[in-house]
């Protein structure tokens, strides 16, 4: 399974919010840059960029910032956050980024996501961002009734090679993965699946890795000092 450190970016700072909540906003780290290589060097998988204000915005704002990271890290970097056209897709793609999180455009369109897949099948990930078994989006501010398991399948049929999963609930809080609204997902996909959200500890790395996840992305828990970085590689690994 793979140890997926989380990047957040509002205003080119590294920030953590609790549940989404943009009001709810705690500062980590100045220099995501610089945070990246210490990941890098201490040998996680890939690295899990958000761009906030992009998702708030609808429009990627710190593709320049992330793209420099990108070029100075050699491990993979994959990035959400505002990505709502191929052209931002191809530009981060061909700024050396290995994979583009869509959410709210597919959401959106559900038929664009033929044309990009057609283009750029292995680097696309689909973001089930989940509360109350239901999808939401446009940065986690509008709710949706439609279910995250009938839409999984759904993207799945039209040729979708990986999900990430995040419960908004737990999202920020530390209170551990949804397994149960995972181990449902790995169990009616083949799809391989990454978890998010609530992360915060070795026993949730080890239950992951036995329900199936491909991956597990962690934010607050390292930025608190709550989980061993590379304690949990050797574990997941």
């Amino acid at each position: 399974m793979e140890i997926i450190p989380a990047i957040d970016i509002i205003e080119g700072r590294c920030v953590r919010l609790i549940k989404g909540d943009f009001s709810k906003e705690k500062v980590y780290n100045d220099n995501p840059r610089e945070l990246a290589r210490v990941w890098e060097e201490l040998g996680v998988d890939r690295i899990h960029i958000v761009d906030l204000d992009g998702a708030r915005l609808g429009k990627p704002v710190n593709r320049e910032l992330i793209l420099e990271i990108t070029n100075e890290v050699d491990i993979p970097i994959e990035v959400g956050g505002g990505i709502r056209s191929l052209e931002v897709i191809r530009e981060y793609i061909e700024g050396g980024v290995k994979k583009v999180v869509l959410g709210s455009i597919v959401l959106e369109d559900e038929e664009i996501l033929k044309e990009w897949l057609s283009l750029y099948q292995e680097n696309i990930i689909i973001s089930l961002d989940v509360r109350r078994d239901k999808i939401s989006a446009y940065g986690w501010l509008k709710d949706t009734n439609l279910s995250y398991i009938e839409y999984a399948k759904r993207l799945e049929e039209k040729g979708v090679k990986e999900f990430i999963y995040t419960n908004i609930e737990r999202d920020g809080t530390l209170s551990g993965p949804d397994l149960i609204g995972l181990e449902h997902l790995i169990d009616v996909v083949h799809t391989p699946v990454i978890a998010s959200g609530g992360i915060s500890s070795l026993d949730d790395i080890i239950r992951l890795k036995e329900i199936g996840a491909k991956g597990a992305i962690i934010g607050k828990a390292l930025y608190e000092g709550r989980l061993d970085l590379k304690e949990a590689i050797v574990y997941a690994h």
